[in-house]
């Protein structure tokens, strides 16, 4: 797999867990209620320290990326994270999340290697986080995720 299509097929991943949420949620980078907890772009982590003494060029490396979710209320925090790990199960995926009273965290393994992770804060908000298997990186990084992916109603 190239950088262009894990970027590309983690997108459509994030698009389609977004389906399972209200209309009129968004990923955002930039949640409107927390200005100073923006996330950044992404980034594309190498595994250097799995092959030494090679060229990091030609290691393997896996693309990063979180969101927050907006156009919901954090007092339906809980019920919106129930219905992200129930899809998440319905589609086949393997899942873990914390019982632990207080923030909640529900975690997704995709049939074709991709990762989610769903986090709530203290507060109620939720974010996505998303990574792709290992690929191979060449000259063509693929594009930019966007910084704002709206529901796909």
């Amino acid at each position: 797999m190239t950088e262009s299509a894990a970027r590309a097929q983690l997108l459509q991943h994030l698009t389609e867990t977004l389906r399972n949420l209200p209309a009129g949620s968004a990923l955002v980078r930039l949640h409107p209620d927390l200005p100073k907890a923006a996330f950044n772009a992404g980034a594309t982590v190498r595994f250097e320290h799995d092959l030494a003494d090679v060229d990091e060029t030609i290691v393997p490396a896996r693309f990063n990326i979180a969101y927050w979710v907006s156009g919901l209320s954090p007092a339906d925090s809980d019920r919106n994270f129930d219905l992200l790990l129930e899809a998440w199960r319905d589609s086949g995926w393997r899942t873990n999340a914390t019982r632990d009273a207080g923030p909640r965290a529900g975690y997704a393994d995709t049939i074709d290697g991709f990762h989610l992770a769903l986090q709530q804060s203290v507060q109620g908000y939720l974010s996505l986080h998303g990574s792709t298997p290992r690929f191979w990186p060449g000259p063509d990084e693929g594009s930019p995720l966007p910084d704002r992916i709206d529901h796909p109603a």
